[in-house]
């Protein structure tokens, strides 16, 4: 069955921001959502604009995984916002915070753009490790704006609402943002996003989720990574001529290509050349994102057969996944667990945002 493409994009009508704890009281019903974040399997940076203009045919490839994020938004009489988080950080923001440089992090880009009357409570876990490389900041700014909407009682569609964390998270990094994480995040399954000028195509590649996750092993390094710097080199070499930029991200869309054409064949084995291919070019465009703890598991993957081993959003630390046969997972599995990773458990999830309850009544845009 050959996958299917739809235009996504609009341009959409600009949301307007202009809405207007001590006692902790509640005000109206508390907002909970979850939202999915990603693997990549090929064909990450190329997801940044202008960059992928100057690579016609340029894709990226991801699926989206229950590692979920999650967000319990509860309303409060008394102005003011607390974020509680997993681990038991507490944050505070008030008003005042987004008319500072200093100390912009996610809520803030988010609450100042989209102001809730009243005060608010926030829950926030994410099941994937911080700074893994897997898109959990993009999936909670996905859940965070998706419930202040809400709130706000403006409709959520998710043509608008990509549009919009894509422009909050270019402004919370101070540099240009990739858009591959949105996708997973908003529509789940696994898909190509092909990068044409006007308009992305999103592409359903309708596969058996679970010939992948028998083939594909994710690994923690225990060491978080921040994207937007070595995204921010890449692109700045990029646009100022550098050629071997140029031709590694060259490189990197046409093995994303590969993987693409090779899962609609659902020839599984040639997906994972493809990935080494990716992998090995994504080596030569930026070597920092190997580190030596990297370089030790790729060297003993290779050993045992494993057909990719490729780092998982900017490198660096973070994720990696391993790729190989389904009967040597376990073995490789074991063998990770020995250079000092950590397997995280994962599945292929088909959908993208959801609200508690009343999905298809509260997310628009469900098929585009």
């Amino acid at each position: 069955m050959n996958g299917t493409a739809t235009r996504v994009f609009e341009r959409p009508a600009r949301i307007d921001p202009s809405m207007n704890e001590k006692e902790m009281q509640r005000s109206k019903d508390p907002v909970q959502v979850r939202v999915p974040t990603r693997i990549d399997l090929a064909g990450g940076t190329v997801d940044i604009w202008p960059l992928y203009l100057f690579h016609p045919g340029a894709v990226t490839v991801n699926a989206a995984v229950d590692l979920w994020a999650e967000l319990r938004a509860t309303p409060l009489r008394q102005k003011g916002v607390l974020v509680h988080e997993a681990d038991g950080r507490v944050f505070r923001h008030t008003p005042a915070m987004g008319q500072r440089k200093q100390g912009l992090n996610l809520y803030t880009v988010a609450l100042d753009h989209l102001p809730t009357q009243g005060g608010l409570s926030l829950e926030v876990t994410c099941r994937a490790p911080h700074g893994s490389g897997l898109g959990g900041s993009s999936s909670l700014l996905v859940g965070l704006c998706a419930a202040l909407l809400r709130l706000r009682g403006q409709p959520v569609v998710r043509k608008r609402l990509l549009e919009l964390v894509r422009d909050l998270e270019t402004r919370l990094l101070g540099v240009p943002a990739g858009t591959q994480d949105f996708y997973a995040a908003l529509w789940g399954g696994v898909q190509a996003i092909r990068w044409e000028p006007g308009a992305p195509l999103r592409e359903v590649l309708r596969i058996e989720t679970a010939e992948l996750e028998k083939r594909i092993l994710l690994l923690y390094t225990g060491k978080s990574r921040h994207s937007g710097t070595n995204n921010w080199q890449i692109f700045r070499n990029h646009l100022d001529g550098d050629k071997r930029v140029r031709i590694h991200l060259e490189q990197i869309a046409s093995a994303a290509r590969g993987v693409r054409e090779a899962l609609l064949r659902r020839d599984f084995e040639e997906v994972g050349r493809w990935m080494a291919e990716e992998a090995r070019a994504r080596k030569r465009l930026s070597p920092g994102i190997m580190t030596p703890e990297i370089h030790s598991l790729e060297s003993a993957m290779a050993r045992h057969g494993a057909a990719a081993v490729k780092v998982c959003g900017a490198g660096g630390g973070g994720c990696v996944v391993v790729y190989g046969r389904p009967d040597q997972k376990n073995d490789l599995g074991r063998l990770a667990t020995q250079e000092g990773f950590t397997v995280l458990p994962f599945h292929i999830v088909l959908g993208g945002l959801q609200f508690r309850a009343g999905l298809r009544r509260e997310v628009r845009g469900a098929d585009a």
